[in-house]
């Protein structure tokens, strides 16, 4: 007996469970709307931080794409010469290094660039505090060197 009437009450839960939609059931435990606010407050909040991490993303993007622009012209103009004057055939190692150093040249740039741009745009607050503080060791550090000249 007590078999029959769970399966009895199992059958009824089941068939109110699928004869309802999701939005009956909130109404039948959410009679204020309470629930169903608190959910759409939520799914903004989602959406505004997938927005953000988006143009976030976006942004570093471009931050990477201007860093490689810039840290590719020392190797562009180094290579535009040595194929314009082919010196190559005439000095191979001297070519090598100019190419070396080109490359050097540019990841230091890419590097410079990058840091500069992700600090100006991501972490102002760091970033003016230490420009300041480099503006200020540079300008003690001219006045030692111009002290020093003078004697």
């Amino acid at each position: 007996m007590k078999t029959f009437v769970i399966a009895v009450l199992a059958a009824l839960a089941l068939q109110v469970m699928a004869s309802s939609t999701p939005e009956e059931m909130y109404g039948m435990y959410d009679k204020d709307g309470k629930y169903r606010e608190m959910r759409a407050k939520v799914e903004q909040m989602k959406h505004k931080a997938d927005e953000a991490r988006a143009e976030e993303n976006g942004r570093k993007m471009r931050i990477l794409l201007v860093s490689l622009f810039i840290g590719f012209v020392p190797v562009v103009a180094v290579g535009g010469k040595v194929i314009r004057k082919q010196t190559w055939k005439t000095n191979s190692s001297g070519t090598a290094q100019a190419l070396v150093m080109a490359f050097a040249g540019g990841a230091v740039l890419f590097a410079f660039n990058y840091g500069w741009l992700y600090m100006k745009l991501f972490h102002e607050e760091i970033f003016k505090l230490i420009l300041s503080l480099v503006f200020i060791l540079l300008l003690i550090a001219l006045g030692f060197y111009l002290a020093r000249k003078r004697k």
